[in-house]
């Protein structure tokens, strides 16, 4: 065939063409919608088992006896380790401790038994210590509830309201509203004014310290401010908007995570370090009663999201690798015995739970239907959890 007929051929539409494009496009979108996610580890689950294997004997014959393999806080989950079959519900929790998950249709109360409770048609919920209150937020107004949905108390604000967040001890919350950061006792008395214009940043409170708040500010800086006198103690250029600040349980690190970095300061506000990061899904959590922490790293070259678990020292040390996917992760959260990692799998529409100290993994699927709702035609991340906790934060 001559390369003229052939283009003349190409270019003849069939009858009817965009009609029947119209007519099979509901039908392949239900399909893709309705389909199980396969993740390359479960595709290549038989040779990733031989190359295990292979290693581990070579490990065995190379390494001097009793050396150790992994740290305090193992690397229980390899990269590439093929993860387990999903369980199609959540039907409990690995270990105690409830979860507060927020979600697009309002924080939800998660019991180690798996029953689940909606606290209403909220738009963010945070713990208080020790799980007796959450602080919850809608448009402009804020309230103390209990777990069981019983409102304590609401205060109104002219303009919209979120990042709430209980200080350690639950005697203050901190909230912005516009680009006010504000502070009202734990019993919704005496709120007050602490800082304007302020980044739009949730604040992170100080653990193991006399209510001191860590804030962003609109000139791309961070500040250290005792609440109660109004004082601030130090500030630290970050040369970007922070998207979380995170301390360590006792006090002495925190991390500040931006689009392109993520910095390490100590608590009088000296940075320790620096890491550049890819632009993409990012989120830090820090390991229970340490200076560890698990990094989200983006690796775009692949389309795979990383788990890594570093040290927040000037010293770091070498990374570890924990698990590795294709596609994009989303929130974290640590259980209170420090044990297991919550990670959210949005691509493959999961939760996986990570055993830290010994091989372990678990696997629940459709996490967007049980707190989103239908998808209908809305996208997957459109209805997965936006950030998760696991009672109980730290007490002083």
């Amino acid at each position: 065939m001559s390369k003229e007929v052939k283009r003349e051929l190409q270019q003849i539409s069939p009858p009817d063409e965009l009609e029947a494009q119209r007519r099979a496009w509901p039908v392949v979108r239900g399909a893709f919608h309705g389909r199980e996610p396969v993740s390359w580890h479960r595709r290549n689950v038989r040779m990733l088992a031989l190359a295990a294997a292979a290693i581990v004997v070579l490990a065995a014959a190379l390494s001097p006896p009793g050396r150790a393999l992994v740290g305090d806080v193992r690397d229980a989950i390899q990269d590439d380790a093929p993860t387990p079959k999903p369980k199609p519900v959540l039907a409990g929790l690995p270990t105690g401790g409830p979860l507060l998950v927020n979600s697009p249709r309002g924080p939800w109360i998660v019991q180690p038994d798996g029953s689940r409770r909606l606290l209403g048609r909220y738009w963010e919920g945070s713990w208080s210590p020790r799980a007796q209150h959450v602080v919850v937020s809608r448009a402009r107004d804020i309230s103390a509830v209990r777990p069981n949905g019983i409102i304590r108390w609401t205060i109104g604000r002219p303009l919209r309201i979120s990042g709430a967040r209980w200080s350690p001890d639950g005697f203050r919350i901190s909230y912005l509203t516009g680009t006010e950061l504000r502070v009202v006792a734990g019993d919704g008395t005496g709120d007050k004014v602490l800082r304007n214009r302020v980044a739009p940043t949730p604040p992170a409170w100080r653990p193991a310290a006399n209510h001191e708040l860590v804030f962003g500010t609109v000139d791309g800086q961070i500040a250290l401010a005792q609440t109660d006198t109004g004082v601030t103690s130090w500030r630290a250029p970050l040369g970007e908007p922070a998207k979380q600040l995170l301390w360590s349980e006792d006090g002495q690190r925190l991390l500040a995570l931006g689009e392109r970095y993520l910095r390490i300061f100590d608590a009088g506000g000296t940075e320790l370090g620096v890491l550049g990061l890819p632009l993409g899904p990012a989120g830090v959590a820090f390991v229970r009663k340490s200076h560890r922490f698990v990094l989200i790293r983006w690796q775009p070259a692949t389309g795979r999201s990383e788990l890594v678990l570093m040290d927040a020292e000037a010293e770091r040390g070498e990374e570890r690798s924990l698990f590795s996917a294709a596609g994009e992760f989303g929130p974290l959260a640590i259980s209170a015995n420090g044990r297991w990692l919550l990670v959210g799998w949005v691509g493959a529409d999961q939760w996986l739970f990570l055993r830290l100290d010994v091989l372990r993994v678990r696997a629940v699927s459709n996490i967007a239907e049980q707190f989103g709702g239908p998808r209908r035609d809305r996208p997957l991340s459109a209805h997965f959890p936006s950030s998760v906790s696991w009672c109980c934060p730290a007490s002083p």
